[in-house]
């Protein structure tokens, strides 16, 4: 075993029940994704971390009870 992820896993041995439950689901979902066929080029992260970023296109609250208002008519 790798000693970076030895002393992890020592660490979360030291953590409360719910503790290492949590890090167990972590590590769990991180070894679901490597099992994933999607891959995305470090553009595409890119592009998606600038997008989430970006409060910009959410429209404000009054906008989106113009728009349910123009539409309920």
């Amino acid at each position: 075993m790798n000693r970076h992820l030895d002393d992890a896993i020592t660490q979360i041995k030291s953590l409360s029940e719910e503790g290492q439950r949590e890090a167990a689901e972590l590590l769990f979902e991180f070894l679901n994704q490597q099992k994933s066929d999607i891959r995305l080029t470090p553009a595409q992260v890119a592009e998606i971390e600038r997008r989430l970023g970006d409060d910009e296109p959410f429209a404000s609250d009054q906008e989106v009870r113009d728009l349910y208002a123009r539409l309920t008519k």
